[in-house]
């Protein structure tokens, strides 16, 4: 066990630790939740740079595109001039039919990075592409772009549009055109410690500026990433934290564009960065910590030193209290409330001193005075049953016995007389030896032949008094053993069950019985009746000392009251249980002798019995 002021110094301790911990958990989150914040904003900025930069370019390419297309119309026999559209490297117009009517190249440039307009993916899947465009572009107005890279040294996208004349119903031309990335790819730049990926509508990567990136591998593979993706609407923005097996989780943001079918820009960067600088805080709040922890625990012992000074002498003196010394006392060094507690407490040694002095002298005094009581009542039902007459008939009785062994249809008649005798005899002579006043000794005691004897005491007056006498014993033939009295055992079981015959004026059952527990090593001697009970108010009160709830003249109000002292003494209890018209139960339950041998023999009889 650990002392009070320990115990004041470790609640004062885990407190200041406790408010400090939250105190520097709650700055983090506010912290976390700043940058999270902060950083939301910043992607939020970053994805409308990026896909306003991506948008107006697009815009251009268009235009352009439209340009050339209507300039065809008006003159098939267009010649493109590359100065005036730099970055385009094939160009093609297909009527709505899917037939191309017109087609241009920028051989310069595809000889520069040393490619066949043939195998531009343009070129390559021409009719394809032709289809889907057709199928997207003729239900709405809007553009395409697709990653077409077939050199990573000269990335390329495909962009694809459609034109519709005024006042036509569908569009007449679709446009495909290979164009330089380069020059795009230039205008696109993320925040530092971000990695930027700009995909199409094929969950292909058009552009990132991750590390890793190989222009060769255009597939995004974040699976994680593309059911974002495929669960976000156009022109519709989330920011979320994506965990991954092996690498860092990424705060990942994501921006769907309005136009292109599907073009997604992804923001990413790890989680780290909404803890950056958390390090630093928690070392600095941990100095200041031990520090202030330092000064409280000091400012602690003092202070619990003088307060528990003085608790720790009266622990001491209780301790001496508790082992029966009533002689001590502490001193009274102060006036406030600790000293007042020594005051007092030392007033009440003095009245338990007192008092238990006064106990011990009244207790022999009681328990006689019931003895007597008990005894008085029970005289008139064994006034006939005294011991000469009864030796007188139980010597004639076995004189008959033996001049009749011949006759052996008398010869029960005899034996029962001679049994009966004997009974008598034996109530009589333990009313005498309950009646002597000796001082308690403790022996080992049979309880259930203890309970036997108690009720052979009052059986003939129940009975007479028309009340049923129902008796049960545990381990029936085996001895319960007990350390006791055999006497303060009798008046009790003397007091509970006069006072069930009391209850139940002259009718009903009154049933006597004992138990073993095994597993708590203890006997219980139960008395029931089914009289008239009791409510809680008596209850409550039955033990009080000269508290009875029989007529003037009937009851002294001590039975109990003695009762539930002997049982203690005996290191029991006393249980009752009662409901008004329902009958009263009275349990009194006492441990087993503390010899071994003897809790031996009661165990192995119990088994055997269940057995």
């Amino acid at each position: 066990m650990f002392s009070i002021r320990i115990k004041l110094v470790f609640v004062i301790t885990l407190i200041t630790v406790s408010s400090f911990v939250t105190v520097v958990v709650s700055n983090l989150q506010i912290i976390r939740a700043d940058k999270e914040k902060a950083l939301s904003n910043s992607n939020f900025q970053v994805s409308e740079l990026v896909t306003r930069s991506v948008e107006t370019q697009m815009t251009e390419y268009r235009r352009g595109l439209e340009y050339i297309t209507k300039t065809f119309v008006s003159n098939p026999n267009l010649a493109i001039d590359p100065s005036y559209f730099p970055d385009y490297v094939w160009v093609a117009i297909l009527d709505w039919s899917g037939q191309v009517v017109y087609e241009w190249n920028q051989k310069t440039k595809l000889e520069d990075a040393g490619l066949d307009v043939e195998k531009l993916l343009g070129k390559k899947n021409q009719d394809s592409l032709f289809q889907e465009v057709k199928q997207v572009l003729s239900l709405r107005d809007g553009w395409l772009l697709f990653n077409s890279t077939v050199k990573p040294v000269f990335p390329t996208f495909l962009f694809a549009s459609a034109v519709k004349p005024p006042g036509a119903e569908r569009p007449s031309h679709v446009i495909l055109a290979e164009i330089d990335a380069a020059p795009l790819f230039k205008q696109i730049h993320p925040r530092r410690g971000q990695d930027l990926i700009l995909i199409d509508s094929h969950q292909n990567v058009i552009f990132s500026t991750e590390d890793s990136w190989d222009p060769a591998e255009i597939a995004f593979k974040d699976e994680k990433a593309i059911e974002i993706i495929r669960g976000l609407d156009r022109g519709r923005q989330a920011q979320i934290s994506i965990s991954y097996p092996h690498r860092e989780s990424q705060l990942s943001w994501f921006q769907k564009f309005k136009d292109g079918e599907g073009i997604t820009l992804v923001l990413q960067e790890p989680v780290s960065a909404l803890t950056a600088g958390s390090e630093k805080i928690q070392f600095q709040s941990l100095i200041v910590g031990l520090i202030v922890l330092v000064i409280a625990v000091n400012l602690i012992v003092l202070i619990a030193g003088r307060l528990t000074k003085p608790i720790q002498d009266l622990t001491t003196l209780m301790q001496k209290v508790g082992k029966g010394e009533f002689s001590a006392r502490i001193k009274v060094k102060s006036k406030d409330e600790i000293g007042k507690l020594a005051t007092f407490f030392n007033k009440m040694l003095q009245e338990l001193d007192d008092r238990e002095k006064e106990i011990e002298r009244a207790k022999s005094k009681l328990i006689q005075s019931e003895k007597m009581s008990a005894f008085g009542q029970m005289s008139a039902g064994i006034a006939h049953e005294v011991k000469n007459p009864l030796a007188g008939i139980l010597g004639y009785a076995q004189i008959v016995k033996k001049k009749l062994e011949d006759r052996p249809e008398l010869l029960s008649h005899i034996e029962i007389i001679e049994k009966e005798t004997l009974r008598c005899k034996e109530i009589v002579e333990n009313l005498m030896r309950f009646a002597r006043q000796e001082k308690a000794q403790f022996l080992r005691i049979d309880v259930n032949k203890a309970v036997r004897d108690s009720v052979r005491l009052v059986e003939h007056q129940i009975s007479v008094s028309g009340i049923k006498m129902v008796q049960n014993y545990a381990l029936e033939g085996v001895g319960i053993f007990i350390k006791g009295n055999t006497n303060q055992l009798q008046q009790v079981m003397l007091n509970l069950m006069l006072n069930a015959q009391h209850a139940m004026e002259s009718k009903g059952t009154m049933t006597v019985s004992t138990h073993y527990d095994e597993k708590s090593s203890r006997v219980m001697v139960v008395v029931s009746d089914t009289g008239c009970g009791m409510s809680a108010e008596v209850q409550a009160r039955i033990f009080e000392p000269f508290y009875t709830t029989k007529g003037v003249g009937k009851g002294t109000g001590l039975g109990l009251s003695v009762s539930i002292g002997i049982v203690k003494d005996h290191r029991g209890s006393i249980e009752v249980e009662s409901l008004p018209g329902k009958g009263s139960s009275f349990t009194i339950s006492v441990p087993l002798d503390d010899d071994p041998l003897g809790k031996a023999e009661v165990a192995a009889s119990a088994k055997s019995g269940a057995a």
